[in-house]
């Protein structure tokens, strides 16, 4: 039987187009050995299209970009110290666009939330499971350009330094463990398969740091969604799954130990202590003369400086943040940080249909802004977008409750457990 009706016609839109390159960007964040990187470009593109075809800004965001331009206009300022310096300009350059992502994460999932969260998740899984792969493959020298995968017998994928390529996968990481929490058994299969090649990048690369941000991002995440269960069947089956998901995580992981090279560096890492830690010059005694040299500069002593001092980096993003963007820079970055954590808390566990994203990614920034006291995560990509994603979803979430408030009692919505 012959229908009438004309053949259905692909249309693509503009918010096509304009999702699309926020899609495409996320999923190719796991290559990041050449500046500027894809990423970088397509994020670019996606601040240039989204100016031009229209960006609202809730007034829940107004403190978080307030902070923003104070806390990069610190590093203006300080800036002229050191000006003449080389790659201080560039590195300003770097952060200031860096700044810029986190906002438009934030101005991105403030609209269409639940559609942009979906979006953002699954690119950072496609991004996540090709790091995770590119690890494996190149620790265990499958390819010819596997030396290229590593570093000092670590594996860095895509990314320039080991201790940057595994924080990028904690959070797709917990995306993929909270979606065991409520899958049956043929999904759930293919997502511990995918969690395993995520879950291997991060034990390959012997981040000491990762590794704990893993372990305790998915306790806190677990907490959340534990919290929201919607009966004490749902707790029960979370639990019983997030055993039976750390035993599996168990088992790759002393399946990996069997193998020599890989136990041997396992047991140098896992020490609490390296030499670069403690002891006269160690990473924790710079801290304190960097807290000293930072209370006599309230304009800072200017990006790099530090380590021209002591000869060490660093290696504390709040103290970078008093020393190389001064008090206002330094003060505001301890401001925005706990004002997210405080936004964060409230907003975390209202019942919306992005609820289980917000949690996977409020769960893995806060877990790394801990880990920021002893590494400089300030030029981190993914840092900005998870703090970016964090105030999106505060923004969206502040927008829901009032639309509830105003809506008549008994019109309500499901949304997930």
């Amino acid at each position: 039987m012959r229908s009438d009706s004309p053949p259905r016609r692909f249309r693509l839109t503009t918010e096509d187009v304009r999702e699309g390159i926020v899609w495409l960007a996320v999923a190719t964040s796991f290559f990041v050995m050449f500046e500027p990187a894809a990423y970088d470009l397509l994020i670019v593109g996606s601040l240039v299209l989204f100016a031009f075809t229209g960006l609202k800004l809730p007034r829940t965001l107004l403190p978080f970009l307030l902070l923003v331009i104070l806390y990069q206009l610190g590093a203006v300022v300080t800036l002229n110290k050191v000006f003449d310096r080389p790659d201080t300009l560039k590195w300003t350059i770097v952060g200031i666009f860096l700044a810029a992502t986190g906002v438009f994460f934030a101005l991105f999932l403030a609209e269409r939330t639940e559609e942009r969260a979906r979006l953002i998740a699954n690119a950072w899984l496609v991004a996540g499971v090709i790091s995770g792969g590119l690890a494996i493959i190149g620790y265990f020298h499958l390819v010819p350009f596997s030396d290229k995968l590593l570093l000092f017998s670590r594996a860095k994928g895509a990314f320039k330094d080991p201790n940057v390529y595994a924080p990028h996968l904690i959070f797709p990481a917990l995306v993929l463990i909270q979606r065991l929490y409520s899958s049956d058994l043929k999904r759930s299969l293919i997502w511990l398969a995918l969690l395993g090649a995520v879950m291997a990048g991060v034990f390959l690369s012997f981040s000491r740091g990762s590794w704990g941000h893993l372990i305790a991002s998915a306790a806190v995440m677990t907490t959340f969604t534990i919290l929201v269960a919607p009966s004490p069947g749902s707790r029960a089956r979370i639990l019983v799954t997030c055993i039976a998901a750390a035993g599996a995580g168990a088992l790759l992981i002393i399946g990996l130990l069997q193998i020599p090279a890989v136990g041997d560096l396992f047991a140098e890492r896992a020490s609490l202590e390296q030499n670069y830690d403690v002891g006269h010059g160690g990473r924790f005694s710079n801290h304190v003369i960097g807290w000293r040299i930072a209370l006599d500069q309230p304009l800072g002593i200017g990006i790099f400086q530090f380590g021209k001092v002591v000869g060490a980096d660093v290696h504390n993003t709040y103290l970078n943040g008093f020393l190389s963007y001064g008090w206002l820079g330094g003060i505001s970055l301890i401001v925005m940080t706990a004002l997210t954590l405080v936004f964060g808390f409230r907003y975390v566990l209202v019942a919306t249909p992005w609820r289980p994203v917000f949690i996977c990614c409020f769960s893995t920034w806060m877990v790394l802004m801990v880990e920021a006291a002893v590494i400089d995560v300030d030029h981190w990509r993914h840092q900005w977008a998870l703090l970016g994603m964090t105030w999106g979803f505060v923004a969206a979430n502040a927008a829901w409750e009032r639309r509830r408030a105003a809506e008549p009692t008994g019109s309500t919505r499901a949304v997930p457990g």
